[in-house]
Parts: C-alpha cells; structure tokens; sequence
C-alpha cells in the first residue's frame, strides 16, 4: 500500500512539474513575441461583471503601446502616457488631469496588461481549447503575495503567440475580462500626447 501511494505521488508530482513546465513554455514565448514588437495597437472588448453588486458592464477599446508609453481610448475615458507624464480626460465632464508618470504604479496599469505574468506570479497550466478556428492555450496566475487580485487568467493563441483574453478575479467577486479583437503590430502612431485644444472649454487640471 505505502509502496503504490508513493508511486501515486511521484506520478502526480511529476505530472504538475510537466505542467508547470509547459505554461512557463508558453510564457516565455509570448514574452519574446511581445517585445518582439516596436508597438502594438489592439482593439478589445472590456467586461466587468460583479454578481453581488449586479453589475455588467460591456465596453470597447483601443490600446497603443509602445515601450513605456500608451494611449488608451473607451468610450467615455481616454488616458495617454508619454512615459514622463500621463493624461486622463474624462469625456463626461470634459476634464483632463495631469500627473506625473510613476513607473511603480499599480501593475495594472495598461502599458504592463500584455506583461503582467512576467514577475510576481505562480503559474499553472490549464488546458488547451478550440474557439472560432483558433487553438487557445489557457494559463492560470495566482499571486505570490496578497493583494487586490485572486486570480488572473490568459487564453494565449498557440499560433500566433499572442494574448487572446485576460480575465482577473477580484477578491471582492469582480471579474475583468478583456478580449482582443482586432491586433497591428509596427506601425506608424501617433505622437503621445494629449492635445487640450481639441476640446473646447476643457478643464484642465495639472497635478504634476
């Protein structure tokens, strides 16, 4: 008996490294793609649900990256970083407030969204599914210390090497999901920055 539940647990165990070894695989691939890239400009659907508070909220997006610096375009928000200053015009109220870059802000920030999974994370490999023609690798992050995030989840396309869907459990039952619609990669941008004089009667507010 003690002889068959060692052998059990070397089976397991060596099943969970081969796991662990194939999403740190796919991670590092789709690192290397990443910043492969001069810039990325990515279309997204954003959904937030939260079933306690009976909350779902459906929008659309885009994102430009370019090394440390992006422009990030919803429907009623707009936030641009040119890596020294960042920019956030709310549309409702026809404000813009200005402040000052800060490289440790909060790790969701969007130019750190396409490689959140390279630090601070345990890794675990899920499976790997068909959706619409594309086969998706499906990885799970679950911090390695505490903090707002329970869980992260990435749906990687094995072909391309790219992030299909990330999706980030909340600890108080929120759950953000962003889907990749439509993706460029090196081309020409526009410059990385907000200009007020496109909005006539703006506020602004400069914190810096």
């Amino acid at each position: 008996m003690t002889k068959l539940l060692t052998t059990l647990l070397i089976a397991f165990s060596t099943t969970l490294f081969a796991q662990d070894q194939l999403a740190k695989d796919v991670l590092d691939r789709l690192s290397t793609t990443t910043k492969s890239y001069k810039n990325m400009t990515v279309g997204f659907d954003f959904i937030f649900e939260n079933k306690n508070q009976n909350i779902n909220e459906n929008q659309k997006g885009i994102l430009v990256l370019q090394e440390e610096m992006f422009r990030l375009e919803m429907e009623e928000q707009i936030i641009i970083n040119d890596g020294e200053s960042q920019w956030i015009y709310l549309a409702d109220m026809n404000e813009v407030q200005i402040i000052e870059h800060d490289p440790e802000e909060e790790m969701m920030s969007p130019n750190k969204l396409f490689t959140i999974y390279e630090e601070g994370y345990k890794y675990s490999y899920v499976r790997a599914q068909s959706e619409k023609g594309k086969r998706l690798q499906i990885i799970d992050l679950f911090p390695k210390e505490s903090g707002a995030f329970m869980k992260i989840t990435l749906a990687v396309d094995a072909a391309k090497n790219q992030l299909h869907k990330i999706t980030i459990l909340d600890k108080n039952g929120g759950t953000y999901a962003y889907l990749v619609t439509s993706f460029k990669s090196n081309t020409a941008v526009a410059p990385f920055i907000f200009n007020a004089t496109n909005y006539p009667g703006i506020e602004v507010i400069d914190l810096r």
